[in-house]
């Protein structure tokens, strides 16, 4: 089992080109924009590693105990032991990284259950995703993943692929996509963008692939390969960090530790070994191996669990605001949290009836209810906005009735007056007040809260394709069955 240690140690060595505006990062583990959030993966790590959890979150084959995480399911208590899982790792970030490690770690074991989807492409795929499934497992990897291509990168005449890049005006411009653009007898050379890797920063290796479908003709983008965030010629370009180092943890508790990172990935003639590539040049299978397996189902449980984590903690927040200001007893507010936790309570049962009626794959394996499963996907997408906007009136302007940052505190002209106007008598309980009123903000107001409600409304692609996903899983027979048995049993 890997320890925290053991992974700040692995990412604080390598020696990735990370560069956040103009500045190229050294150590991820120290940076200020991410240390933070590398602890927080620590804390899963050594979660997952305790003696005390050994029964519950990692399983044994071959002699050696595993991470939970990389358990392919067989049976309804295998699922319920990934869960255990994917609970125990929502904890500890309070469901604020969405990508966090047991998340790609739910793709590459559900690819690994399904080898007959790889056969397409021939033997060799089979047995590389079959070994890189038996390495990430032993080494406890941290993968993140990059599967969709940046708007306007791929050229609509797709026979067009091109590595000139010598001037903007070049058809370099329309296929900046992630692509092959040579093949050696040591393996496949890559370049191109790919987005959106989120805590890729914080990861040992990047899993590439297709998550939306290709056309005939765009076989050169049709690669699916693991490649290490420190490989020769890739570069990650991360976003803006949430919080400054001069800013205290208590004025943004949230950001201040729990942002994940985001970054667009660029490949410069990467080399990508023969034994890491799993799908290539075969447009058909480089989706299929994301939506033939059990795939997409494992990866986004994880997803569906660690959500919930959030809600819940959304929920308890507003409703210590909502008596700390004195107004849950108003019948209107009262009303809205009842909203609020019907939505809670919903979310709650989807995730449970998503491991209640299992369906089985290939080879005995099992996976969570793809109609359960898609429901929760697109309900949650959707609705996580308004459940948002829902916090915001309950808070109303509470949040700018604060001072600007904690530094109130050093001056005792602002600390009497913040006491007076909060309504206590003693500075520790008016303190209480400022860090529950920074919570609430950090969760639905500030620039990383607004960053989490842009991601779960796209955290799985827009918003008509998760209803499609929903359409397709329905089990529509049931409810035809339904209109037939009606439509007989009335007489001409």
């Amino acid at each position: 089992m890997r320890t925290g240690r053991q992974y700040l140690d692995k990412i604080a060595s390598r020696k990735a080109n990370i560069y956040i505006g103009s500045e190229r990062v050294e150590d991820v583990t120290q940076h200020a924009a991410y240390k933070n959030a590398a602890r927080v993966v620590a804390n899963m790590y050594d979660e997952a590693a305790k003696p005390e959890n050994r029964d519950i979150l990692t399983f044994s084959e071959d002699g050696r105990d595993y991470n939970a995480m990389w358990l392919r399911p067989r049976s309804a208590a295998d699922l319920e032991k990934r869960n255990a899982l994917h609970r125990a790792w929502a904890q500890c970030s309070y469901g604020l990284f969405g990508r966090s490690a047991d998340h790609v770690a739910g793709w590459i074991t559900g690819m690994s259950c399904m080898p007959s989807v790889f056969e397409r492409l021939g033997s060799r795929y089979v047995e590389n995703i079959e070994k890189y499934y038996r390495y990430a497992r032993e080494n406890d990897l941290y993968i993140a993943y990059a599967v969709v291509t940046p708007a306007g990168a791929k050229s609509s005449d797709p026979t067009k692929v091109t590595t000139d890049k010598s001037a903007p005006s070049s058809s370099w411009a329309q296929n900046a996509a992630l692509r092959v653009v040579k093949e050696t007898d040591e393996g496949l050379v890559i370049s191109g963008f790919k987005i959106l890797a989120t805590g890729a920063i914080l990861a040992d290796e990047i899993l590439f692939g297709n998550y939306q479908p290709l056309a005939k003709g765009q076989e050169a983008f049709a690669v699916a390969c693991a490649v290490p965030v420190d490989a020769p010629g890739l570069t990650l370009i991360s976003r803006g960090p949430f919080v400054s180092e001069d800013r205290a943890e208590v004025d943004n508790p949230l950001a201040y530790n729990f942002d994940e990172t985001d970054a667009v990935v660029y490949c410069d003639n990467v080399l990508v070994p023969w034994d890491r590539v799993f799908a290539h040049n075969h447009t058909d299978a480089a989706k299929a191996i994301f939506n033939d397996t059990p795939a997409h189902v494992l990866g986004n449980v994880q997803a569906h669990i660690r959500h919930l984590e959030k809600l819940r903690l959304l929920l308890g927040v507003m409703e210590r605001v909502l008596v700390s200001n004195q107004i849950i007893d108003i019948p209107a507010v009262r009303d809205m949290l009842g909203l609020l936790a019907t939505r809670v309570a919903m979310v709650d049962a989807l995730v449970i009836a998503e491991t209640a009626n299992l369906e089985t794959w290939e080879g005995g394996y099992v996976a969570q209810d793809r109609q359960a499963l898609y429901a929760t996907m697109a309900y949650t997408m959707e609705y996580y906005p308004e459940f948002i906007d829902h916090c915001r009136q309950l808070i109303g302007s509470h949040y700018f009735q604060l001072p600007a940052d904690s530094g109130f505190l050093d001056n005792p002209v602002t600390s009497d007056i913040y006491m007076k106007f909060s309504l206590s008598d003693n500075i520790a309980e008016s303190m209480q007040r400022y860090k529950l009123m920074r919570l609430a903000w950090d969760l639905i107001g500030s620039e990383f809260a607004s960053r989490h409600t842009q991601y779960e409304m796209f955290y799985n692609g827009p918003r008509h394709v998760c209803r499609a996903r929903a359409l397709g899983n329905f089990r529509w027979d049931g409810v035809r069955s339904e209109v037939d048995r009606l439509l007989s049993s009335i007489e001409a």
